[in-house]
C-alpha cells in the first residue's frame, strides 16, 4: 500500500483532512506502512506550494485513480439496477472517478457474486446487491464462494419490502381470492419474481407453504420481461418492489394483493400486510449493500464506508432512494457485519425447511 495520511486523519464526510491534522509541511505527514490517501484528497490536503512540491502527493498514487466497476448481480428492470445507480452516481462524484454499473445477472445472483469473490483487491470491483447475496448459498447446491468469508463488508445501502400483485386480466382481486382460486385449482397457478432465490422468490414460497396451496415459480433471465408478462395477463401473480407496481396499479393492469412490510404502506391504504392478512410468518425484508472481495485492506473499506455514509445521507440521494421505496440505511461495518451473521443462518434454516432448491 502507498504511504501517506492515515485514514483516521480523514473527514468520513468529506474525504478531506481535518482541519486540525492538515499538515503545513510534507514530512508532517503520517506515514504507517499500511495507510493510504484517497486519490482526491493528496492535492487539496495541503497548501499549494507543497503539493507542488512534495513527492508523496499526486493522483497516480492515490485511490482512485481510474473508474470503479461497480458489478449488480441482477438484470436491468431489478429494483437493486436502479438503487445501484444512484448509489454510483454520487459516489462517483464524491470519489472524482466515475463508478461504472455492470449488470451480471444469472442464477440468482451467483453468477455476478461470484465475479465479486474472485476479483482483485484493489478496490476497482465492488458489487452492490440485495440480500439474496447471503440467501442463495443455500438454494444452490454447487455454490463456490463462501460468505462471508470470501468478501469484504463494507456498508448497509437501504432497506425495503416487496409487494405481491395480480395481473387484472386473471380475474384475482385481493388475496383471500388467490388462496381460494389456488384450492380450486387442479393445476398450480404460476408466479415469477425479480430474481430466482431472492427474498421476493422466498416471500412467496413462505406463503405458499402457510396458505396451503401450489403456486409454480417461472423464473425469467430478465426480470423486466416478468412484469410485462405480468401486465399483459400471461403470468398471472407476481412480486415485486412497490415503486416498480404502484403505476401499474394505478393504471389498473396490476393489483395490490400484499404486502411484506410491518405496516400497510401508505402509497395503498387498502392492501394488507401478509400478517395483517393471516399470514404471520410471512415477513422478509428487502435490504442492499456493498461489499468487495476479501482482501481489501482495512483503511480503505474504511475510508469507502464513510463515503458510502455520506453519500446516504445527501438530500439527492435520500430523495431518489425513498422514491423506490427504499429506506437508506448509513451505518457501520459492524452493522451489516452483524446482520449478515445474524440473517444468514436464519435462511440457511428457512431453506431446509421449505426444501427448496434450485439446482
Amino acid at each position: 500500500m502507498h504511504q501517506g495520511v492515515p485514514i483516521n486523519a480523514l473527514s468520513p464526510e468529506t474525504g478531506s483532512l481535518y482541519d486540525s491534522e492538515k499538515p503545513s509541511l510534507c514530512p508532517a505527514f503520517r506515514r504507517p506502512a499500511h495507510g493510504f490517501i484517497p486519490a482526491q484528497t493528496r492535492h487539496d490536503c495541503l497548501p499549494r506550494r507543497h503539493a507542488m512540491a512534495c513527492v508523496c502527493t499526486g493522483r497516480s498514487r492515490g485511490y482512485p485513480t481510474r473508474a470503479v466497476k461497480v458489478i449488480v448481480p441482477a438484470a436491468v428492470g431489478s429494483l437493486t439496477d436502479p438503487v445501484a445507480r444512484v448509489v454510483a452516481e454520487d459516489m462517483g462524484r464524491r470519489t472524482g472517478q466515475n463508478w461504472v454499473v455492470e449488470n451480471r445477472p444469472g442464477a440468482g445472483g451467483i453468477i455476478g457474486t461470484d465475479a465479486i469473490a474472485k476479483a482483485a483487491p484493489d478496490g476497482y470491483t465492488l458489487m452492490l446487491t440485495a440480500n439474496n447475496f447471503i440467501i442463495t448459498p443455500s438454494l444452490y447446491r454447487n455454490v463456490t464462494y463462501k460468505v462471508p468469508a470470501d468478501f469484504a463488508l463494507i456498508g448497509m445501502v437501504g432497506r425495503g419490502d416487496n409487494l405481491l400483485v395480480a395481473s387484472a386480466a386473471s380475474g384475482i382481486r385481493n388475496i383471500a381470492d388467490l388462496v381460494a382460486r389456488a384450492k380450486a385449482s387442479s393445476m398450480a397457478i404460476n408466479y415469477t419474481s425479480p430474481l430466482i432465490g431472492s427474498a421476493a422468490h422466498l416471500t412467496v414460497e413462505l406463503f405458499k407453504r402457510n396458505a396451503g396451496i401450489a403456486l409454480n415459480h417461472v423464473a425469467y433471465n430478465n426480470s423486466g420481461q416478468g412484469i410485462t408478462d405480468t401486465v399483459a395477463g400471461l403470468i398471472p401473480v407476481n412480486v415485486m418492489g412497490i415503486s416498480t407496481a404502484l403505476p401499474y396499479i394505478q393504471s389498473g393492469k396490476l393489483v395490490p394483493l400484499a404486502w411484506t412490510g410491518t405496516e400497510r404502506a401508505p402509497e395503498l391504504p387498502d392492501t394488507p400486510t401478509f400478517v395483517q392478512a393471516g399470514f404471520k410468518d410471512v415477513h422478509m425484508g428487502l435490504w442492499f449493500a456493498l461489499v468487495g472481495p476479501a482482501g481489501l485492506p482495512a483503511d480503505m473499506v474504511t475510508w469507502l464506508n464513510g463515503q458510502l455514509n455520506a453519500s446516504l445521507r445527501s438530500t439527492a440521494v435520500i430523495e431518489r432512494l425513498k422514491s423506490f421505496r427504499i429506506d437508506p440505511q448509513p451505518g457501520s461495518i459492524k452493522d451489516l457485519t452483524a446482520l449478515v451473521e445474524r440473517e444468514l443462518p436464519q435462511y440457511q434454516k428457512l431453506a431446509a425447511g421449505t426444501g427448496l432448491k434450485l439446482d
